[in-house]
């Protein structure tokens, strides 16, 4: 398939999971900056720093799934749960998750949400706190997405951790959430293709940032680390295998739901959204991304 889907011009954007699905638009501001690159340790860090509160090794227990339809709030393809999938995958060497957006192959454009939700406590007991949290997994692209690989087309891939404080009880929220979340983009007629950008605010507006991170698509394991500083509001960094930013004093992204509930929960993510299937002539496309080995650390 030769024929070029329209790209989406709005930022494709969701938050999940405290009370619901809502649909964001805007332009696609792309911050500028690109961070120096460092050599990362998971190891290093992880001893010197962190604590090891959940982990999972293979599939993604306890996930469910859910639907983002139209992301950006732009279009308007017919859409609903049963776009997208989660189901369980093995080969050789290990076990996984399987989530896919548009499994059916139907025409429609909608961002595949497997999500897990702590309420009040983590993992490990602890009462949830504005604390450092640190949410990682390996990933994996069942295929390469071209512009010859119809329908399996990708537009991305998106991670996050997302703390909601319905009743302002560790901060003065004001029902917005606080959330540092980040996604490779992966339509192949994007001319940021492969690049990873992290979600922030800029002027009251959600922006996508350039990390400065680049990794070419490939059918490896990838290991996608995000950390979230909730007492500051600002991303604690990222790594993407042995690339590493610190995102110094990039906000977290805040989203206004003045209709979720009153709950404390803390929301990770593992998204597959499908590629834009065009305004004109539109296209199917749908795409599976693969994740195994969750693991949540805290900061003390």
């Amino acid at each position: 398939m030769s024929t070029r889907p329209s790209m989406k011009a709005t930022l494709s954007r969701r938050s999940v999971l405290a009370g619901g699905i809502a649909l964001l638009s805007g332009g696609a501001m792309l911050a500028t900056t690109q961070p120096t690159q460092a050599a990362y340790s998971t190891q290093a860090v992880t001893q010197a720093t962190y604590n090891l509160i959940w982990n999972e090794w293979g599939p993604l227990n306890g996930y469910g799934v859910a639907a983002e339809c139209n992301p950006g709030g732009t279009t308007n393809f017919s859409c609903g749960l049963n776009d997208v999938s989660i189901t369980s995958g093995s080969d050789s060497s290990s076990q996984y998750s399987e989530v896919t957006a548009n499994p059916n192959g139907d025409l429609t454009f909608v961002n595949a949400i497997g999500n897990i939700k702590f309420t009040n406590n983590t993992p490990d007991g602890q009462a949830l706190a504005l604390k450092t949290y640190r949410y990682l997994y390996a990933i994996r692209l069942p295929a390469v997405p071209t512009k010859n690989s119809a329908p399996l087309i990708a537009e991305q891939v998106h991670q996050m951790i997302q703390f909601w404080d319905g009743t302002n009880r560790l901060w003065n929220a004001n029902k917005h959430t606080l959330e540092a979340a980040i996604y490779w983009k992966l339509n192949p007629w994007d001319p940021n293709y492969g690049k990873i950008f992290a979600y922030t605010m800029s002027g009251g507006n959600l922006v996508a940032y350039d990390t400065g991170i680049t990794l070419a698509p490939d059918t490896n394991w990838h290991v996608f680390d995000v950390r979230a500083d909730l007492l500051n509001r600002v991303f604690a960094g990222i790594a993407i295998d042995n690339h590493w930013n610190p995102l110094t004093n990039v906000p977290l992204a805040q989203i206004s739901h003045p209709d979720w509930g009153s709950d404390l929960s803390l929301n990770l993510t593992a998204e597959s959204e499908n590629a834009y299937p065009g305004s004109t002539n539109p296209i199917i496309t749908q795409w599976t991304t693969q994740f195994k080995d969750p693991k949540l650390y805290r900061f003390d």
